[in-house]
């Protein structure tokens, strides 16, 4: 059966009247393993192979965040496209942010707030 993931992705394929081989090969897999990973027998694909998805879909920004999202949900992960930035180095207040904001339970409301002042905030450069 499949998941969430799965169905997202036959949709988007649906709309876009697109097979299952040309996007199989650009991911560099079978038919028959792309079949699977849509029915939910096999993890999505990594990051790379998202992005393949995203441009042969033609996805838009919030289509391809959610993608990302039902991915990383399906694998029990954090969304590949944040793991860069939140492994970053050179900022490691982002993985203390997150550690704090868990410890203290804080909630969506805590985290709608932080979104409102990153989308009102002005650009440094």
């Amino acid at each position: 059966m499949a998941g969430e993931f799965g169905a997202f992705i036959a949709r988007k394929r649906i709309e876009k009247d697109l097979k299952l081989k040309p996007i199989a090969e650009k991911l560099g897999v079978s038919v028959a393993y792309l079949s699977d990973i849509i029915r939910g027998r096999r993890n999505p694909p990594d990051k790379e192979g998202l992005d393949i998805l995203a441009a042969m879909l033609n996805l838009n920004d919030a289509e391809k965040a959610e993608m990302f999202d039902l991915a990383g949900r399906e694998r029990n992960q954090v969304a590949s496209d944040l793991t860069e930035y939140i492994m970053d180095e050179s900022i490691p207040n982002a993985r203390v942010a997150f550690r704090k904001a868990r410890n203290a339970n804080l909630g969506d409301d805590f985290w709608k707030k932080v979104n409102d002042i990153i989308d009102n905030k002005e650009d440094p450069q």
